[in-house]
């Protein structure tokens, strides 16, 4: 779609850095800047009274289940520009989120507005998957619910997968993969009924690796995760956080595992055994200390939390083979009960769009596009970019992503003592 114009009170921005992926097996270096936004997003908050059927925020029938029939509204499958049309100018649309800064999403909606001479604003609530999924269920049980967009909120997965998937319209809107233009045009690897993975494509976990502590000891940097088997690493100082999110230790136990004669519990007994590990407070603070030379190694990490550390410190983000691709952890939902249900529609059909993907890589701090079947070439994405966009991935679906996440708590609960 043509970039349309806008005002230059919407054009104020700041310049911050993003840095290549410090590859120690490559010499060049290059960095980039991304650009953040100078203006204030609005912290007013929208409460919506609304129950489990009847009609939404905008007189939209919903059904029982949380699928919308937009009787009206423009017909389905809705282009981004239809919806775009359906939207206020002024209309505050609140998104809350499991990864990411604040700036990261207010930036964005600034992006969109700029894409489709739209005037949204924007409210940010970001915490882990813990934190916005109870949020999410102390709001609706107070039927009051605030939140438009959705991402990340995986605490709320279990119950689907107990419940079954239509269950999901509980929480979220369904239809994502029929009401809406890129059902025709991404494959169902991006979609369920509720949400479509937007953006961070490629990895969802990485090694964090100091590449100098490393060269220091003379280590090899661990293609995968049973490398770290081998006698170079024993007693080696390693890093996990307090708070271990089930999908991605499970993943990493259960897929490795399932590459050796060791049960699940035997592999990660076993690792405890031959490294040193030690607690970290947060992801941030294990990326930040490994940055710093405090430690050579964190476990896991996300590629986006690593990010804010690759342009200042020697960290490393280490995508062993085949990394794990977990659907959900970067999927945008709406909220069944929005209180803003247009602008939320709007806002997941434009972040999928070609302009809005390309440019996050320039204007969105911290995020890559989720659209892998884009070529980005041309827009000269940074190394650690570049690497993130094309690393070798293991898609992990929705339902696969169940038996990795119980393996994940029961290590949590019985296996991990740190």
């Amino acid at each position: 779609m043509p970039r349309a114009s806008q005002g230059a009170d919407r054009k104020a921005s700041l310049e911050t850095r993003a840095g290549d992926g410090h590859d120690p097996r490559e010499r060049k270096v290059s960095r980039r800047s991304l650009l953040k936004t100078g203006a204030t997003a609005s912290l007013v908050a929208v409460a919506g009274c609304l129950g489990t059927g009847g009609t939404s925020g905008s007189g939209t029938p919903t059904s029982d289940t949380g699928s919308t029939a937009a009787s009206d509204g423009p017909d389905t499958p809705w282009t981004t520009q239809d919806l775009a049309e359906e939207v206020e100018d002024g209309t505050t649309v609140s998104i809350y989120s499991a990864s990411g800064d604040p700036p990261t999403w207010e930036v964005l909606i600034d992006v969109i507005n700029d894409e489709f001479g739209t005037e949204l604003e924007s409210n940010v609530v970001v915490g882990n998957a813990a934190e916005i999924s109870q949020r999410l269920t102390q709001e609706r049980q107070a039927d009051s619910d605030k939140a438009d967009v959705i991402t990340a909120a995986i605490n709320l997965n279990q119950r689907i997968y107990d419940e079954g998937r239509e269950y999901a319209g509980e929480w979220y809107e369904l239809g994502v993969e029929e009401n809406f233009w890129f059902g025709d045009v991404l494959n169902d690897a991006y979609m369920e009924r509720w949400y479509v993975s937007a953006y961070d494509g490629g990895p969802s976990t990485s090694m964090a690796i100091n590449p100098e502590l490393f060269e220091e000891r003379g280590l090899d940097i661990p293609r995968t995760y049973n490398d770290l088997f081998e006698d170079q690493y024993e007693g080696l100082e390693v890093l996990l956080p307090s708070y271990i999110v089930s999908n991605q230790i499970g993943w990493i136990i259960g897929h490795h595992a399932a590459q050796t004669d060791m049960s699940n519990r035997e592999w990660m007994d076993a690792m405890l055994d031959h490294l040193s590990f030690s607690g970290v407070s947060s992801h941030s603070a294990g990326g930040r200390a490994v940055g710093e030379g405090n430690a050579p190694m964190m476990f896991y990490n996300f590629p986006w939390t690593l990010s804010k550390f690759i342009p200042e410190f020697p960290v490393y983000a280490n995508f062993v083979d085949d990394a794990a691709w977990i659907k959900s952890t970067n999927g945008l939902s709406i909220n069944s009960e929005a209180p803003n249900p247009w602008a939320a529609r709007f806002v997941l059909s434009a972040a999928l769009e070609e302009s809005v993907q390309r440019r996050m890589l320039d204007d969105v701090p911290a995020v890559i596009p989720g659209r892998l079947d884009l070529d980005y070439s041309s827009q000269n994405p940074s190394e650690y970019a570049q690497r993130r966009l094309s690393a070798d991935v293991t898609r992990v679906t929705f339902w696969e992503e169940e038996t990795y996440s119980r393996v994940g708590q029961q290590a949590r609960n019985e296996w991990i003592d740190i």
